[in-house]
C-alpha cells in the first residue's frame, strides 16, 4: 500500500546523503555544503545551478575553512 504521506523529506534525504558521504571519506568542507546548501556541486551539475547557488557553495566551504583553520 502506498502512503498518502511521505515519510522523508528534503531534511531526511540530506541527512542521509552526507551520512554517506562522512562514511566514503569525503571531505568535511563538502559535507558541511550539502547540509547547508541542501544540493550537492559537482562539475557534472555545475552549468545547471545559479550563480546565487554557486555563492551560496563557496561561501558554506569558506564558513567551514573559517571555523577549521589549519585543515586541508
Amino acid at each position: 500500500m502506498i502512503e498518502d504521506e511521505p515519510t522523508t523529506g528534503p531534511a531526511d534525504v540530506s541527512r542521509t546523503l552526507t551520512d554517506a558521504m562522512e562514511r566514503a571519506g569525503v571531505h568535511p568542507a563538502y559535507v558541511h555544503a550539502v547540509r547547508v546548501c541542501g544540493f550537492v556541486h559537482t562539475e557534472e551539475n555545475r552549468d545547471t545551478l545559479t550563480a546565487d547557488q554557486l555563492a551560496m557553495w563557496e561561501s558554506a566551504l569558506d564558513d567551514w575553512f573559517e571555523a577549521n583553520p589549519g585543515a586541508e
